[in-house]
């Protein structure tokens, strides 16, 4: 009884932070209002006589800017202050989002013009993403950032189930028009609760407090990991943990979005015969996986060995990903599906405290941009080259071959003092 009171009392102390609540609440309805856009705009587009081709050019004219703008968001984040930048994106998405509920009011929905609003959307929300994760240790102690990062991203989880429900009942209901109003108002009041932080008076305790976790190093005997004034490029070039964690991210995540998006439909609908329905059913047990995977990462609090808790955790990942095809039909394949989001769930809160903690808070932004860069920007090679082999000799195969990945990155992890010694 203690010791669950102990695990919940690490997991909700971010809650008792008045910036965190506003950052939390905030960030949970602007997610739910992404989601009655993801559902708005292709339902607009299909409905209205565009062809799948069309919808197509629409979502890649936002994704190509939202992935070239994370390098750029990061150095804005450093330079400006993360919470500006979000301020920032909000404001201008909640505007461009309100001018494609004007086009479509007006009836003014050919490609063009959405793609005039698409590609800066993607942009701003590529400029967000950086700031979003280097906000945290502005706002939480080092000590409360793991419980942060869990509520924050199980509540984007959440946001997205219950988001995707109510996006479906108005799109059905009211077309898409109304949904394009709620997303935008859904921007206004993100940006209200940035407004409402205080920043500047948690952003000098955080720096307060590394700059004493850097004495608390030195005085134990050990040496403090980088110098106030290191530059950007020299850290890239001596940082080895920094090296490390970038191949195993490429590696590791090469195969994944191609995975769920193209080979995991193609494996429920002509393995398991279960078709959209059973699609749905893999998907939402990876996302109540995550869910619950995040929530014990965040109530765990301090964890010794954490660089070898995130190598098993690749290591089961790659595991599980390898017998889904094996796993004697869906209901098998749900459950190994399930795991693996538990487990990615815990590894993503893993990895983002690492790397906050662990990363100078002058360059935070920068590298975090850098490994979503990394991660995301492997998206169109990844679905490409796993929609032609799964064409010419089937979806099973990638699933080994992407658990064998993630087991080799998780080895060469293994090898290096660096990651083991976290």
């Amino acid at each position: 009884m203690i010791l669950k009171k102990q695990l919940l009392g690490n997991l909700l102390a971010p809650l008792r932070v008045r910036d965190f609540c506003l950052l939390f609440v905030g960030q949970m309805i602007s997610t739910m209002g992404d989601m009655f856009y993801a559902v708005a705009l292709p339902w607009l587009m299909l409905s209205s006589g565009h062809t799948p081709q069309e919808l197509g050019i629409v979502l890649a004219t936002y994704g190509v800017p939202r992935v070239g703008t994370l390098l750029l968001g990061g150095l804005l984040s450093d330079w400006l202050r993360p919470r500006r930048v979000m301020l920032l994106a909000d404001i201008m998405r909640a505007l461009l989002v309100g001018v494609l509920a004007v086009l479509v009011f007006t009836g003014r929905t050919s490609v063009l013009p959405l793609c005039a609003v698409a590609a800066p959307l993607g942009a701003f929300a590529g400029l967000f993403l950086p700031a979003y994760y280097a906000v945290l240790p502005e706002i939480l102690g080092a000590d409360a950032l793991q419980a942060g990062n869990a509520l924050n991203t199980s509540s984007l989880q959440l946001a997205l189930l219950i988001g995707s429900g109510l996006a479906g009942l108005v799109v059905s209901r009211l077309q898409s028009g109304p949904a394009f109003v709620v997303d935008a108002l859904t921007f206004v009041v993100s940006a209200l609760t940035l407004i409402l932080m205080r920043g500047e008076h948690r952003s000098a305790e955080a720096v307060t407090a590394q700059k004493e976790q850097a004495l608390a190093q030195e005085a134990s005997g050990r040496e403090a990991t980088f110098a106030q004034d290191i530059t950007f490029w020299r850290l890239i070039r001596t940082w080895r943990l920094l090296q490390v964690a970038f191949l195993v991210i490429i590696f590791g995540n090469f195969l994944f979005n191609g995975l769920f998006e193209v080979a995991l439909p193609t494996l429920a609908r002509d393995q398991f015969m279960s078709g959209a329905g059973g699609y749905g059913l893999l998907l939402a047990m990876f996302g109540a996986g995550s869910l619950l995977g995040g929530l014990i990462a965040g109530s765990l609090g301090k964890i010794a060995h954490r660089g070898l808790l995130m190598l098993i955790c690749i290591m089961t990942l790659g595991v599980l990903y390898s017998f889904v095809p094996f796993a004697g039909g869906l209901p098998g394949a749900a459950l190994l599906i399930g795991c693996a989001g538990l487990t990615n769930g815990m590894l993503t809160v893993l990895a983002f405290t690492v790397m906050q903690q662990q990363a100078p808070p002058h360059l935070l932004g920068r590298l975090l941009g850098i490994f979503l860069f990394a991660s995301l920007g492997l998206y169109p090679l990844s679905v490409a080259l796993v929609g032609v082999v799964s064409s010419h000799v089937g979806p099973v195969i990638l699933f080994p071959i992407s658990g064998a990945m993630m087991l080799g990155a998780a080895a060469f992890g293994w090898l290096q003092r660096d990651i083991r010694k976290l």
